[in-house]
């Protein structure tokens, strides 16, 4: 892999509340299997979920609400668990924490099938789960990076694992919907065991020292990044995520209303697994040759692409665009948790992570579920798509720009030099 350099502070500004103890030994197939259970687990519900909302009732504007209580979380709550993880140097010890919170949280969906339940298991379990995945970025890739494993090698566990579990277990909720919260916790329950097998120097990790800022300051981006590069590479992020979240939060509901089931809902969601394979088998070649931002900002444009084929009516054109999962989600994935890894100040890693979630499962998602109920209850979910999808193209063009005019400001002020 790629080797990422972290940018680091003076002596003088890391210290750790207890002993910093030497990073022990982490076995890639560790790493592999975290990974894998991480997105093992969300399979198992989260793409049946708006299904199962509109399969008891619920209508479109309440899927949005349902749906925008995660990133809402997202934005209020993430931020807190990834700065006391931070602050703590005890990642090891928070990450477990917080997927027993998910475990529970999951049980309360069996507590009635009415909006207002179906409210509150949703917040119960936003309140944990907005958090593991920037705060198992911070781990995985802090571990990777240190032995030199392959990222790309471990986040393909995630991807295979998604895309096996999510076929099997769409046949099997076409009978059975309300099982996947049961099988989701106990694929938590199997990440926290691989959890507790991290080496101990994760609950001992160097902390930035405290500084005496304002509240609101405490979070600026210049206080948990060493350039204004990430500036762009979360505009990307946004406006990627607006389109994904509005394509996955109703896709499911969209699927329904053409007449087809949990199964045909399983199946777009391993194709869509699947098409991340080649990608990762790619991606570090393709960073190096076009550059990480503008992987990025290519991917974003095919999310509006993406939206205009999902429009297409049919399932033959929800498969292609789920085809294309890999070349936009992988290559924003990947790149910006790696770039934001790389370009993240010392003891900020897990807010650093966290920054890239708020941005995209937070605010973008906010946006993408509320609007998008609202629009489809007016158009409909195929016109939404599609318009969705001319917006998507025309506001990444003009970051596009943006970036382009800095690259070229930038080079000619190297050559006056």
């Amino acid at each position: 892999m790629a080797q990422l350099k972290n940018s680091t502070l003076s002596s003088g500004d890391i210290h750790s509340a207890d002993t910093v103890i030497s990073p022990g030994k982490c076995s890639p197939v560790l790493l592999l299997l975290i990974n894998s259970f991480l997105y093992i687990s969300v399979a198992l519900y989260s793409p049946f979920l708006s299904a199962y909302y509109r399969q008891n009732g619920i209508t479109s504007s309440q899927i949005g609400i349902l749906m925008t209580v995660a990133p809402l979380a997202s934005v209020i709550i993430q931020p807190f668990w990834a700065k006391r993880s931070d602050e703590s140097g005890k990642a090891k010890k928070y990450v477990c924490a917080i997927i027993l919170g998910i475990i529970v949280s999951l049980y309360t969906f069996y507590l009635g099938h009415s909006f207002t339940t179906f409210l509150i298991a949703s917040i119960l379990l936003a309140l944990f789960s907005t958090s593991v995945n920037p705060m198992i970025d911070a781990i995985v890739i802090r571990n990777a990076n240190y032995f030199q494993y392959n990222f790309a090698t471990i986040r393909m566990g995630g991807t295979v694992g998604y895309a096996v579990i999510v076929l099997l277990v769409g046949v099997y909720l076409r009978k059975n919907p309300s099982a996947q919260f049961f099988l989701a916790s106990i694929g938590y329950l199997i990440l926290l065991l691989l959890l507790l097998r991290l080496p101990e120097s994760e609950n001992h990790q160097p902390i930035a020292i405290k500084k005496a800022l304002p509240f609101w300051q405490q979070f600026k981006l210049s206080e948990i990044f060493v350039d204004k590069t990430i500036y762009f590479v979360l505009a990307f992020a946004f406006i990627y995520q607006l389109g994904a979240s509005f394509l996955g939060s109703f896709l499911g509901v969209y699927t329904v209303e053409l007449g087809y089931g949990q199964a045909q809902v399983g199946l777009l969601s391993c194709v869509q697994a699947c098409s991340e394979i080649p990608v990762l088998l790619l991606i570090q070649k393709l960073s190096k040759k076009f550059g990480t931002l503008h992987l990025i900002a290519a991917a974003t444009f095919l999310m509006g692409a993406r939206l205009i084929t999902a429009s297409g009516g049919s399932l033959l054109f929800l498969i292609l665009a789920q085809a294309m999962q890999g070349i936009t989600y992988m290559i924003v994935h990947f790149c910006c948790a790696t770039y934001i890894a790389s370009h993240a100040k010392e003891g900020k890693a897990s807010q650093g992570q966290s920054v890239l979630y708020i941005v995209q499962t937070g605010i973008a998602s906010i946006l993408g579920n509320i609007l998008g109920g609202k629009i489809i209850d007016h158009i409909g979910i195929q016109f939404s798509y599609r318009y969705f999808g001319i917006v998507i193209f025309i506001i990444a063009a003009v970051i596009a720009c943006c970036l382009f005019w800095r690259e070229h400001s930038m080079q000619k002020s190297v050559i006056s030099k």
